[in-house]
C-alpha cells in the first residue's frame, strides 16, 4: 500500500479484511494478486490469491510499516492513514472514533471503497475550523458573493489563489488581501515598515538574493528570545522555517507589502556596506573583475572591488548625479554632487589611487594601460534594485588620473512639466508652441541646467501614435517608448549634423537635437523647422535673449534665427527647502531688495506666489520666508530636490524684428521683460514667496537682471 494510504495519490483503499472492526491487517503469507497494483504503487489485497515469487516491489509500502504478520499489539503505525480519514469499520476497537469520515476525491472516474453522504463532503479550511479567504474578504473588505464566485469560477480554468485573482480583477486592494490573509492564518499586519525598525545584525547570515526572493525581512529580537519578521505572504512557511533555523530562534511574523519589504531591503543592506575602508595589503588585480549583477548583492572580499562599489551606491542612495575621484598630494578624494553642490564623501591613501582607477576602467571597459591620454566608457549596474547608468571620463593631472563618473537612473520616473516648477502661466505658452507643426523651441542654460529634462517632458506630451519623433542625444539618458533615439558617436562620424540630416529622410514630424554646437547642426535645425518640422534643441547661454546671438555668432543669417525660431527658454536649478527642518524667519529689507522684489509689497504680503502643490507643504507666513536648516532626513543639507526656475521669452513681431537688425541681447531682453517676461530671478522670487526654496538658493544660481 502506498505510504499516504490513497490509492494513485487519490482515495484510500483499505485491505479487504480491514473492513471488519477489530482485526489485524492480513500478513505477506495471506499473498497478492499479481495485477493487484494500481496507479501511483498502491495495491488492493486479495485473499486467496499469490504474489508471484514473493517479492515486494520498493515503495509498496511505507518503511518499517508492516512487519511481517501482523501489526504488534493491534496497533497502526503513524502515517498509515491520513488524519481522520479511518473508513468506517477499520479501527481496532479500542481505537474507533465517535465519527468517521474521509474527504473523496473528485476527479471523473475515481470511485470511493467507501460510500460517502454529501454531509461527509466538507471543505478542508473548514474542517480545521479555519474560515476561507473569501468568506473574510467578503466581512472586511466589503465584496460581494457574487465576485467570489466568479473568482472562482476562474480558479476553475486557470488555477491561482482566489485573493490573487480577486486583486487581479481590482475587486480589492493589495491592502485588503494581505489584511485576509493575516487573519485567515492568524498574524498582525502593519501598514508601516521603516529602515530603522530593522536590526542589521540580524542579516549577518541572511543573504540578500534570498530575502528578497522571499519576500521577507527579520525586524528584530524580542525580549522572549523570538524574532519578529515581516513578511509578505503569511502562506510562506517555507521561509518562516528556513530564517527560524538560521538565526536559531522562533520567528513571529507580521505580513507587510512586498513593495515596502522590497525598498526597507534595499535600504539596510545598503548600509551595510557604508564602512568599507582601505587598509595595507588592499591591492586590485585585473583577475578581480567580474560581472555585476546588482551591487548590493555581491559579497567580494577583495577590499578594493567593495570600496569602488561602496562609492557608486552611496551615491545612489544620496541621489548624486556625479562622482568625483580626485588625486591629492598625499591622499585620493572622492566628492560628491549632491542637488547641484559638491560634498566630500571618502579619503583614501595616494598609494591606492591606482588600483582605484583600474577598477573603474576594467568597470566602464577602459585600457588600463592607458594613463596618458583621457578615455571615456560606461558602465550599466544595477545598485539597489535600481537600472543605473554611469558614464566615466579619465583624465591625466599632474597628481595621477581622475576619473569622473555621472549617474543616471534609468528607472526614474519621467516627469511632467508641472512637476519640474513651471508656472500656469509658462505651461500654457510652452503647450501652445509644442503643439505647432514647425518651429524651434530652444532651451538655454549650463550644463547640468535641466534642460534635457525639461525637452523629454515636452516630448512625452505630445508624444502619440500619430506622430513620428525622432532623437539624436549625447548620451540617450531616457528611454522613451514610442520615440526613436539615436546616440551620437564621433568616432565612427555619427555626430549631431550627421544624424539630422539622416532624419530628413525618415519622414519625421518631431526631431529633438540634444545640442547646438556648431553652424552645420544650427543650419541643418533651422531648414528642419522651416520645412515643416518641429524641432527642439539646447545652446549654451546665460539667458533666453542670448540665445539668438549665439546663433548669429556661429554664423548663421539673422533673417533664418528671426523666422525659425518659436520661443527661448532659459532654466537653473534651484534646490528645494526640506519640508521637514526648514525654518521661517523675517528677512532683512537687502536680501527682498537683491531679490528684485519691493520690500513694501512683500512685508504687505501683495507678492503673488508660485503655486504649490501637496509636498511642498504651506507658504510662510506674509513678510516671513523659509531657510534651510537640516536634518537627518535631508543629509543635514536643508534640502532635498531640485525644481526649475524659467524664463520664456516668446518671439512676437517686435523680437522678430530686433533679430532680424541683430540687436544685442541686452536691448532684446529689456524689450521681452517690457512685454511681460518674468526674468529668471523674478520666477525664483515667486518661489521664494511660496516657500518652496531659499533667498540664498535663488541669489546663488541666478545674475543681476537688467534693469
Amino acid at each position: 500500500m502506498a505510504s499516504d494510504g490513497y490509492r494513485g495519490g487519490k482515495g484510500y483503499q483499505p485491505y479487504p479484511e480491514d473492513l471488519q472492526a477489530g482485526t489485524e491487517p492480513v500478513s505477506p503469507e495471506d499473498g497478492f494478486v499479481e495485477d493487484g497494483f494500481v496507479e501511483g504503487g498502491s495495491y488492493v489485497a486479495a485473499p486467496g490469491d499469490s504474489y508471484p515469487d514473493g517479492a515486494y516491489p520498493d515503495g509498496a509500502y511505507p518503511d518499517g510499516a508492516y512487519p511481517d504478520g501482523a501489526y504488534p499489539d493491534g496497533a497502526y503505525p503513524d502515517g498509515a492513514y491520513p488524519d481522520g480519514a479511518y473508513p468506517d469499520g477499520a479501527y481496532p476497537a479500542e481505537q474507533e472514533p465517535e465519527a468517521a469520515g474521509l474527504q473523496a476525491a473528485s476527479e471523473p472516474g475515481f470511485e470511493p471503497v467507501v460510500q460517502l453522504s454529501e454531509e461527509d463532503l466538507v471543505d478542508e479550511p473548514a474542517a480545521r475550523n479555519q474560515p476561507l479567504i473569501g468568506e473574510i474578504l467578503v466581512e472586511r473588505a466589503g465584496i460581494t458573493v457574487d465576485q467570489v464566485a466568479a473568482a472562482l469560477d476562474t480558479q476553475a480554468v486557470d488555477g491561482g489563489r482566489i485573493g490573487e485573482i480577486l486583486l487581479r480583477n481590482r475587486v480589492i486592494t493589495e491592502e485588503q488581501l494581505l489584511g485576509g490573509l493575516s487573519a485567515q492564518v492568524g498574524v498582525e499586519f502593519a501598514t508601516v515598515l521603516l529602515p530603522d525598525d530593522v536590526d542589521v545584525e540580524l542579516l549577518a547570515d541572511l543573504p540578500i538574493g534570498y530575502v528578497k526572493t522571499q519576500r521577507c525581512l527579520p525586524i528584530r529580537r524580542q525580549e522572549d528570545g523570538t524574532v519578529l519578521m515581516a513578511i509578505g505572504d503569511p502562506l510562506n512557511v517555507t521561509a518562516t522555517d528556513d530564517v527560524r533555523t538560521i538565526l536559531g530562534a522562533e520567528v513571529r511574523m507580521v505580513t507587510v507589502s512586498p513593495a515596502r519589504i522590497m525598498e526597507v531591503i534595499n535600504t539596510v543592506y545598503t548600509r551595510r556596506g557604508d564602512a568599507v575602508e582601505l587598509g595595507d595589503g588592499d591591492e586590485f588585480s585585473e583577475g578581480d573583475a567580474e560581472e555585476l549583477i546588482d551591487i548590493i548583492d555581491l559579497d567580494d572580499e577583495a577590499p578594493i572591488i567593495r570600496w569602488v562599489n561602496s562609492l557608486m551606491f552611496n551615491a545612489a542612495k544620496e541621489r548624486a548625479s556625479d562622482i568625483h575621484i580626485e588625486p591629492g598630494e598625499k591622499d585620493v578624494v572622492v566628492r560628491n554632487r549632491i542637488d547641484g553642490v559638491l560634498y566630500e564623501t571618502k579619503h583614501a591613501h595616494k598609494q591606492y589611487l591606482p588600483s582605484i582607477v583600474a577598477r573603474v576602467k576594467i568597470m566602464s571597459g577602459l585600457n588600463i594601460a592607458e594613463k596618458r591620454l583621457p578615455q571615456d566608457g560606461r558602465i550599466r549596474r544595477k545598485i539597489a534594485g535600481r537600472d543605473i547608468d554611469m558614464r566615466v571620463a579619465t583624465i591625466p593631472t599632474a597628481r595621477g588620473e581622475r576619473v569622473t563618473i555621472r549617474l543616471l537612473d534609468r528607472t526614474a520616473v519621467l516627469l511632467d512639466m508641472a512637476d519640474i516648477g513651471m508656472g500656469p502661466d509658462h505651461l500654457e505658452q510652452i503647450a501652445e508652441v509644442i503643439e505647432r507643426p514647425h518651429g524651434i523651441l530652444m532651451v538655454t542654460g549650463p550644463t547640468g541646467s535641466g534642460k534635457t529634462t525639461t525637452l523629454y517632458s515636452a516630448l512625452s506630451k505630445i508624444n502619440s501614435p500619430d506622430k513620428n519623433i525622432l532623437t539624436v542625444e549625447d548620451p540617450v539618458e531616457y528611454q522613451l517608448d514610442g520615440i526613436s533615439q539615436v546616440q551620437v558617436n564621433p568616432k565612427i562620424d555619427l555626430t549631431f549634423a550627421a544624424g539630422l540630416r539622416s532624419f530628413l529622410r525618415h519622414d519625421p514630424d518631431v526631431i529633438m537635437v540634444g545640442e547646438i554646437r556648431d553652424l552645420e547642426t544650427a543650419e541643418i535645425a533651422i531648414q528642419a523647422s522651416l520645412t515643416g518640422h518641429l524641432v527642439f534643441s539646447t545652446v549654451h547661454t546665460n539667458d533666453a535673449a542670448g540665445a539668438i546671438t549665439r546663433l548669429v555668432d556661429m554664423g548663421v543669417e539673422p533673417f533664418l534665427v528671426a523666422s525659425s525660431l518659436s520661443a527661448l527658454l532659459a532654466q537653473r536649478l534651484v534646490r528645494r527647502l526640506c519640508p521637514e527642518c526648514r525654518e521661517v524667519y523675517e528677512p532683512d529689507y537687502e536680501e527682498i531688495r537683491n531679490l528684485g522684489l519691493e520690500p513694501e509689497a512683500f512685508f504687505a504680503g501683495a507678492i503673488p506666489p508660485h503655486p504649490t502643490t501637496e509636498k511642498d507643504g504651506p507658504a510662510p507666513p506674509p513678510g516671513r520666508a523659509f531657510r534651510a536648516k537640516g536634518c537627518p532626513s535631508c543629509l543635514s543639507t536643508g534640502y532635498t530636490g531640485r525644481m526649475g526656475i524659467y524664463e520664456l521669452l516668446m518671439l512676437d513681431d517686435q523680437i522678430r524684428a530686433m533679430a532680424l537688425k541683430n540687436t544685442d541681447a541686452v536691448s532684446v531682453k529689456r524689450a521681452a521683460i517690457n512685454a511681460g517676461m518674468r526674468t529668471l530671478r523674478d520666477d525664483g522670487a515667486r518661489k521664494v514667496v511660496a516657500g518652496m526654496t531659499s533667498i540664498a538658493e535663488v541669489m546663488r544660481v541666478t545674475q543681476e537682471d537688467i534693469a
